[in-house]
């Protein structure tokens, strides 16, 4: 830890020290290929394009330039530097986000808009997103349920995958492929993809294969972490005129030998089958010339199959201990549609309205077959296989409908009104033994609404404040799940309440061409906030529960200073405190301080770049009862790419990155990640290459 802190401050220091030095020559000039904070780009964080200066929301961007040059290969990686938002690590399949301090169920996910099905709300396995097919990804931190409904009480992901064009009159493909090696789990990736098309007509094929072994950390391998599988991402497009587009667009997952590290006695533990597949059909209408300035159709179906099976050994029961057999099958099927249209009143006042409706269908069987033996290996007690399922035959159905109004009083305000009302019916079939003895019904109804402003100093200045009231209708898994899960022993509870918040939050955000940042303040009181309560000293053991009143505050700060055209440097801090108001306690899984530095330098040929991140964390010591303090930490991550293509005359850019993260193999624990009986990934190093053909 000495040398890592040691190595950090002689950073900083020389990056203190080069600013100061070149400070004078400061330029004016937007070069595009360094890393800037505040992009001049169009974002869809109110579900209508917006430049991203413009919005009165705390948005993040991440364009699909920062994924292929860092050499991200999962989405915990590719979030960890961004502020407000954490993450915790336990293998590639074991991920979950948090922003401001509220985990994975109280962050709602999309792709292109959609939700994605994630039923197991302890753990997102985030990598059934394809970073490969990442355009951008958006993020909202902050309450979203005006415009996304129940589930955004923390804030939005938005993965937005690529798509084809209309700009050729000519038939035309083109091809790229791409190729990529991490050191840490011995992970090797190959990526194909096609897009072309002639006037009306486009298309994009995406083809994905990766297979990786255990996670490596400094104390050893991470078991049950290896995977291995396969992504097919494609869209057709028809544009009969100008003003319409229709896209079908199809993702197709198939991973089998998903390791998942459940506890520490699981010698064995995977998803022998992990499989999801999406359909939808959207339809998009935008106009500058009439009242209605644009329409918006969506219809998708998902399915989800999932086949785990682990083995368990020397689980402690009292004096004596378990070997266990589980094998668990799920089907989850989820329907959805979205409907929205925006009307321009006038040239200063734009209106929104739209409708929102999903269906999820969870089917699950399990078979658990336990045999109780002493400490000498003689076997005491050997029941017959539990078949009890670890969630009834469930099902839930949601609705919305909501009306945003965008109105600009003056060239400095801007102010956006909103409110939205949901309706949310969950059942659950009676099943002997679950938490279902008889038939279920639960109907969660709830009104969101916020008001926001966004007031301009100057063109390079501007203040935004926003009010808000958010609701998040308990999942199926909260309600209705009862057995072994990655976090230990979990047990649902249908007696749950539905959340509702009021978050305050207010800001500054500044952009001087070669120095912008943005710094925000907030507070979210929520009622009835779910948790996953501990409910035992060794922490593992858990129980949904409500939280009847929860207040959680804290900042996010970032700003990009670029020194020269090739030099730029980039600083990011974020806090949140969590307390359970009632108890007078800390709410349980609340990530500590944590910052970064970036510095990096790209020459003005775009012939190579290198960039230098020193990110720390500090400890959390300020933890609910039965929660595990974690320690503090600090890691250096180093990134290179050199356009080969221009060294050997190609026409087409080839480009090789390297990737060093975690350079000095430190040993540390986030202090979200469900496994707190091992340690993070160690050092990786990722080498990838990247051509179009």
């Amino acid at each position: 830890m000495k040398h890592t802190k040691l190595s950090l401050a002689i950073f900083i220091l020389f990056i203190t020290g080069y600013v100061h030095s070149l400070s004078a020559q400061i330029t004016q000039a937007y070069i595009d290929s360094v890393y800037f904070y505040m992009p001049k780009v169009q974002i869809t964080a109110n579900r209508y394009e917006k430049n991203l200066f413009d919005t009165n929301v705390p948005v993040q961007l991440i364009d699909k330039h920062q994924v292929w040059q860092k050499g991200y290969t999962t989405i915990n990686e590719l979030v960890e530097l961004q502020p407000g938002i954490t993450q915790s690590d336990a293998g590639p399949w074991s991920q979950k986000l948090a922003i401001r301090g509220l985990l994975t169920p109280q962050v709602l996910t999309l792709v292109d808009g959609m939700r994605l099905e994630v039923l197991r709300s302890y753990g997102s396995h985030a990598p059934i997103i394809d970073v490969d097919q990442i355009e951008r990804v958006e993020i909202i931190r902050g309450p979203a349920s005006v415009m996304y409904g129940s589930e955004a009480i923390a804030g939005v992901v938005n993965f937005i995958t690529k798509k084809p064009g209309f700009e050729s009159n000519e038939f035309r493909i083109n091809t790229s492929i791409g190729m990529q090696y991490s050191s840490v789990n011995n992970q090797h990736t190959e990526t194909l993809k096609f897009n072309g098309g002639i006037k009306k007509w486009s298309f994009m094929l995406g083809l994905t294969n990766r297979i990786a072994d255990d996670v490596k950390t400094p104390e050893g391998d991470l078991t049950n972490t290896g995977f291995k599988g396969y992504t097919i991402d494609g869209k057709i497009g028809y544009s009969p005129a100008k003003q319409h587009e229709f896209y079908f667009t199809t993702q197709l997952n198939r991973f089998d030998e998903v390791g998942v590290p459940i506890n520490k006695f699981a010698k064995n533990a995977k998803f022998e089958k992990y499989y999801r597949d999406l359909f939808s059909l959207s339809y998009n209408y935008t106009t500058k010339n009439k009242l209605l300035s644009s329409v918006k159709v969506n219809a998708y179906y998902q399915m989800g199959q999932r086949n785990f099976a682990a083995q368990l050994e020397g689980v402690p029961k009292g004096t004596l201990f378990v070997r266990q057999a589980l094998n668990a099958n799920r089907d989850v099927d989820t329907w959805g549609t979205n409907l929205q249209s925006s009307f321009s009143l006038t040239s200063n006042n734009l209106l929104t309205v739209g409708l929102d409706a999903f269906a999820e269908y969870d089917d699950t069987r399990r078979s658990a077959d336990a045999e109780i033996y002493n400490a000498t290996g003689t076997v005491m007690k050997n029941p017959p296989a539990d078949l009890t399922p670890p969630t009834p035959k469930s099902n839930r159905l949601g609705i919305g409908a909501f009306i945003e109004n965008e109105y600009a009083p003056t060239s400095r305000l801007s102010l956006n009104v909103g409110a939205r009302f949901d309706n949310v019916n969950s059942h659950a079939s009676a099943t002997e033994n679950t938490l279902a003895l008889t038939n279920i019904d639960e109907t969660d109804n709830d009104f969101s609404g916020n008001f926001g402003a966004l007031y301009r100093l100057n063109q390079s200045i501007h203040l935004m404040a926003n009010v808000g009231r958010a609701f998040k209708a308990p999942t199926l898994q909260e309600r209705y799940f009862k057995g072994t899960a990655q976090v230990g022993y979990l047990s649902g509870n249908p007696d749950l309440n539905s959340e509702s918040s009021l978050n305050f939050d207010a800001g500054i955000k500044w952009d001087f061409n070669s120095f912008s940042g943005e710094v925000n303040v907030f507070q979210n009181k929520i009622n009835d906030l779910i948790v996953m309560n501990p409910v035992s000293a060794t922490a593992d053991t858990f129980l949904y529960d409500n939280v009847g009143e929860a207040s959680l505050y804290g900042f996010e700060f970032q700003t990009t200073y670029n020194i020269t055209n090739q030099l730029s440097l980039r600083l990011t801090s974020s806090f949140v405190r969590g307390e359970d108001i009632k108890n007078d306690e800390p709410l349980p899984q609340i990530p500590p301080l944590d910052g970064s530095a970036s510095l990096r330098y790209e020459a003005e040929t775009k012939l190579y770049w290198i960039e230098f991140t020193g990110k720390f964390v500090e400890k959390q010591d300020r933890v609910a009862e039965n929660e595990l303090q974690t320690g503090g930490y600090n890691l250096l991550h180093i990134g290179s790419g050199l356009n080969l293509g221009q060294i050997i005359g190609l026409q087409q850019p080839m480009y090789l990155t390297l990737n060093v993260r975690n350079v000095f193999d430190e040993t540390y624990r986030d202090h979200l990640s469900p496994v707190n009986w091992w340690y993070a990934p160690g050092r990786n190093i990722v080498v990838g290459l990247r051509t179009n053909l």
